[in-house]
């Protein structure tokens, strides 16, 4: 999920995933450019992506900078630059749970002749593993939609800043990433909602799935029996689920009217520059609509 922010902070992220190109607008005036670095880790195998680019003021007329010069490296291993501002790991690069992962960048931002270093680190949580998830009736006694999608595993001890993403797998054939805008990423922290070590029997809030649901641009979604959901558990290092709480305060208008701009954001970047480098556990279960 690529979330840009123009008005002094233009920062492209992905929650999850390789193909996600949404693009969303926050805007604030007169903010001076700044190097944005952004970028995260899962547990899958998967090619992993940091981005190196630079706002733009929200009524400049330069277009938006990108890096492929930088050096990029994570705990000393080199991407490889994918141009754009990207820079990737080998297809077969993935996150262990308990690991220290540290993101160092050298880029002269300033163009002074000499190599500014900056840095982040994430740790991986530890992998809280999805045994089920099921459709839930929300009209008592019904067998029939609206449905809350329900999801079933054991809470560890520790922080549990987790995240749900959802996949709709149509019987036709045709694939959707349901969660790909940010707005639409489920998070919560538990809060008071669940003690510690229980096992967990949680909706996720976010998707309430009828016989048709609204996508991206408005499109209605018709779900039929024999479809099916793909839900997705994540448990999110601490840095990045606050960015990413922030950020959909931001665009859901949770930020007061005169409250700081959206370039205040969280980041974990040290050395001058805004962003975040993330890291997440990834664990899947499928569930198939019944009959009605």
């Amino acid at each position: 999920m690529k979330i840009r922010f123009i008005t002094g902070l233009t920062v492209i992220c992905g929650l999850l995933g390789n193909a996600c190109t949404e693009r969303m607008d926050i805007t604030s005036d007169y903010i001076t450019p700044r190097l944005v670095i952004t970028g995260y880790i899962t547990t899958d195998t998967t090619v992993h992506k940091i981005y190196v680019r630079r706002t733009a003021a929200y009524f400049g007329k330069e277009r938006q900078l990108t890096y492929s010069n930088a050096r990029v490296k994570i705990n000393g291993v080199p991407l490889w630059p994918a141009g754009d501002g990207e820079y990737h790991t080998d297809s077969s690069f993935y996150g262990v749970c308990g690991e220290t992962y540290t993101l160092d960048v050298w880029l002269d931002f300033d163009e002074d002749g000499t190599e500014e270093h900056y840095t982040a680190a994430a740790i991986m949580p530890e992998m809280h593993t999805l045994d089920s998830v099921t459709l839930a009736s929300i009209n008592r006694g019904s067998i029939k939609p609206p449905w809350m999608l329900m999801m079933h595993f054991q809470d560890l001890p520790g922080p549990n800043n987790f995240g749900v993403h959802l996949y709709i797998h149509l019987a036709s054939g045709r694939k959707l990433w349901y969660s790909e805008q940010l707005q639409q990423y489920f998070i919560n922290n538990f809060g008071d909602y669940a003690a510690e070590g229980e096992y967990i029997n949680f909706p996720a809030l976010s998707y309430i799935i009828t016989e048709s649901i609204r996508w991206y641009n408005n499109e209605r979604i018709a779900l039929y029996p024999g479809d099916t959901l793909i839900a997705e558990l994540n448990m999110l290092a601490s840095d990045y689920f606050e960015f990413i709480r922030t950020a959909q305060l931001e665009i859901n208008g949770g930020n007061p009217l005169f409250a700081g701009p959206p370039a205040n954001m969280p980041s974990n970047i040290q050395g001058g520059a805004l962003g975040v480098f993330g890291a997440y556990t990834v664990s899947r279960q499928r569930v198939i609509i019944p009959q009605w």
